[in-house]
């Protein structure tokens, strides 16, 4: 080992976490990596994980253990009751059968121990020379020999299993506790799987102390003093630091691919709406082109609305020649249907009102000379009656005569001045521009 300088600048990792005897069946599953999580598992390196505390049966041995002393247990409660006299109470247990030998916690009576160090420590080979290189697997080897150690010296027989992986991000080391002690029950001693018989688990603060001491002359220290920090800070009446929470690695895994999920979720949702606002865009661009295009052909006459079912459409006014510009306002045309079909409906509307308002012109002038007329008329007839009042009886009759023809042409000006807007809407409409109706949508 060289670089003393570089020593004790990572963290040992020391973690306990719960177990129940019936979660064997299922670690055993994971450790032979046919099942649970292994998202995050090399299998091509799975072949240099080792086994380096109990056999390959260790889990159902563990099990046959277990169900072996709680038989004996049972016996051993049985004749106690039976040597108390305490034949109901006998019976009673006889119904109940054997009872677990722990006792009911939300940890469990086993615990899993995990040994480990940041990557960055494993990766660093400037600590480690054989034979003058830089060796990774002496890295690894310090690192296991002084772990199967530490399991050893302070938990004894009870490590029931340890492994090493080397097929995920960084080294790392599994165990098995099963912490198995005999105490006394009302005069009769019983196998009870308890945790607390191991100070190491019954203190967490002085595990991490003795785990630290352990490794420390490899290059590793103790992990931060979190809870005493938290509690110097609530004596000193400051803010304690939050509170770390430790989430499994496959929970965490669990809640990392929900966050990306949700990321790319997010990402796609973004890109999904980009697209859609550049779509509406292009859109947009083509039926402004299309409206000016239909614009154009009706301004140079090249192009004339006319009725289809679908509603009006555009079309060329007579066959186009080689060099009109036709076929290429109507291809301009065709690059929006929804444009197409706005701009020729408002050339539309528009010849329509341009026709009306000639129409009403037409009629409003040509009601106005009538009326002229009939007031003339009247004003003749008016004088007629006066003139009839003042001359002789002689001339009396041929001034009757005159106002009857006078009167006949009153009339004949009045049925006009009904009928002119008939007259005038047809001369309009006989001369006006066509709006053709076709049953195809020709483009």
């Amino acid at each position: 080992m060289s670089h003393q300088s570089d020593l004790n600048r990572h963290f040992i990792v020391l973690r306990f976490e719960g177990m129940s005897p019936c979660d064997l069946a299922g670690y055993e599953v994971h450790r032979l990596r046919k099942g649970g999580d292994l998202g995050h598992v090399d299998h091509s390196r799975s072949n240099q994980n080792q086994r380096l505390i109990g056999e390959a049966d260790w889990a159902q041995t563990a099990l046959n253990i277990l169900e072996a002393r709680k038989a004996e247990n049972f016996a051993e409660e049985l004749a106690s009751l039976k040597k108390r006299k305490r034949k109901k109470d006998m019976m009673r247990r006889i119904a109940e059968g054997p009872h677990d030998p722990w006792r009911g916690t939300r940890h469990g009576p086993l615990r899993e121990v995990i040994l480990t160090a940041n990557k960055e420590w494993f990766d660093d080979l400037d600590l480690d020379f054989v034979d003058g290189k830089a060796n990774l697997q002496a890295r690894e080897d310090q690192f296991e020999e002084r772990a199967v150690a530490w399991l050893e010296q302070n938990f004894g027989a009870d490590v029931i299993h340890a492994r090493a992986d080397r097929d995920e991000a960084a080294y790392h080391i599994h165990a098995v506790i099963a912490p198995w002690t005999k105490v006394n029950i009302k005069g009769a001693e019983r196998w009870m799987l308890q945790p607390s018989i191991h100070s190491l688990i019954k203190n967490y603060e002085e595990a991490q102390n003795s785990v630290g001491a352990w490794f420390s002359d490899i290059g590793l220290k103790r992990g931060e003093r979190r809870k005493q920090a938290f509690r110097d800070a609530i004596n000193q009446g400051l803010e304690p630091p939050e509170k770390r929470v430790h989430v499994r690695p496959a929970e965490w895994r669990r809640r990392e691919d929900i966050r990306l999920a949700k990321e790319a979720e997010a990402v796609a949702d973004k890109t999904t709406a980009v697209e859609k606002r550049e779509a509406a865009a292009d859109a947009k661009m083509a039926e402004g082109e299309a409206m000016i295009a239909g614009a154009e052909g009706i301004e140079n006459g090249t192009l004339e609305p006319y009725d289809t079912v679908g509603g009006p459409r555009l079309r060329p006014t007579k066959p186009a020649a080689k060099d009109s510009a036709s076929p290429t306002l109507l291809a301009r045309l065709r690059k929006s249907e929804q444009g197409h079909r706005r701009v020729a409906a408002a050339l539309a509307a528009a010849l329509r009102r341009i026709t009306q308002k000639a129409e009403v012109t037409a009629k409003a002038n040509a009601r106005k000379d009538l009326e002229q007329q009939f007031t003339d008329i009247e004003a003749a007839n008016e004088a007629i009656i006066t003139i009839a009042k003042i001359v002789p009886q002689g001339m009396r009759q041929r001034i009757a005569d005159a106002h009857k023809k006078l009167a006949a042409r009153i009339m004949g000006a009045g049925k006009s001045l009904r009928s002119v807007s008939d007259q005038t809407s047809a001369k309009i409409n006989h001369n006006k521009p066509v709006i053709r109706k076709s049953n195809s949508d020709e483009k």
